[in-house]
């Protein structure tokens, strides 16, 4: 087998289908024939009208971007998806449904209430009702613009058969590798800035090392390197405490685990010059085989001094979803 074909044996492709009826309409010559004022924003902006009110359709994008963000919390982005280990496809699975499940119920509600919505929004801008009562759409026609679907498949090579179809499917799975580099550098640096302006860090800073090891953890499989980074992410996580504050001795450490990962070339150093320690030191005899673990880093490798805090971040950096799922 291909090594493409070994990585698209453990992914799952996941696609999300998000209509969402936004109730803008392109903004007509006619529109503009008001005399001696400027149209308010929530009324026309950037070339289109609105003609019902926005913040009622809020709950539809609230709950794609919590359909992304979970499928990004185990995964990466990938042909025009996510790419998500195949152990959490079923995990995904469920949530997703969830979602959806969700979201249906958000729409038979906003479609019970549409034309009334609508009626309010034209009462509160009464000087542009002629341009957006002619603008209505009905209730029929919003019911089929608003859905929420996902579909979960494996991918397979066209080896043998499509040449070039299969050349261009062995770039996206190589890309899968620099994808998850560029993923875990993003979230390093966020809980680098979290941790360096948090008075006292804690678990909520821990628990942020935990979910970027935890998702690079799920797709190691892409490149044996993220083994590596997994590796030395444990050691730095049994250092820190169960529960309550870090003192100053644990944020320094976890806070040079940080700073190696938020940073482009010592992010590749630190994964590549671990690499001697997967080459565990054999020792054999007639009986028995020992392993020994190489460390090429010690304590002091990760002291790093991130000075006096300033603020408190209350966010919680963990991408899993809270109230949603259950």
């Amino acid at each position: 087998m291909t090594t493409a074909t070994q990585v698209l044996n453990d992914v799952i492709a996941v696609q999300l289908h998000f209509s969402i009826w936004t109730g803008r309409k392109k903004l007509g010559e006619s529109d503009l024939s008001i005399q001696g004022e400027t149209p308010p924003k929530e009324v026309i902006n950037l070339g289109s009208k609105h003609t019902t009110d926005p913040k009622a359709l809020n709950v539809f994008n609230t709950l794609k971007r919590q359909a992304e963000r979970l499928c990004l919390s185990v995964g990466i982005p990938f042909l025009g998806g996510y790419a998500i280990p195949s152990a959490k496809a079923d995990y995904i699975a469920k949530h997703l449904a969830i979602i959806v499940g969700k979201f249906e119920m958000e729409k038979v509600a906003y479609l019970a209430r549409h034309e009334a919505i609508q009626a309010e929004w034209i009462g509160r801008f009464p000087a542009y009702e002629r341009i957006l009562r002619k603008a209505l759409t009905p209730s029929k026609e919003v019911e089929q613009r608003i859905s929420a679907n996902y579909s979960m498949f494996q991918v397979q090579s066209a080896q043998g058969k499509v040449t070039s179809a299969d050349t261009g499917l062995n770039n996206q799975v190589d890309s899968l590798s620099c994808t998850l580099d560029a993923d875990v550098l993003k979230n390093a640096k966020k809980l680098l800035e979290s941790l360096t302006d948090a008075i006292q860090p804690n678990q909520t800073n821990v628990n942020g090392l935990k979910s970027i090891r935890e998702k690079v953890e799920g797709l190691a499989f892409l490149n044996g390197r993220f083994h590596n980074l997994v590796n030395e992410i444990k050691k730095v996580e049994a250092k820190m405490p169960i529960t309550g504050k870090l003192t100053t001795d644990e944020t320094n450490v976890l806070a040079g685990l940080l700073f190696r990962m938020s940073d482009e070339s010592k992010l590749q150093s630190l994964m590549s010059n671990i690499g001697p320690a997967q080459e565990t030191l054999r020792i054999e005899n007639d009986a028995e085989e020992f392993e020994l673990d190489a460390a090429p880093f010690d304590e002091s490798d990760f002291t790093f001094d991130v000075g006096t805090p300033s603020s408190l971040s209350n966010e919680s950096l963990n991408p899993a979803l809270s109230s949603t799922f259950f």
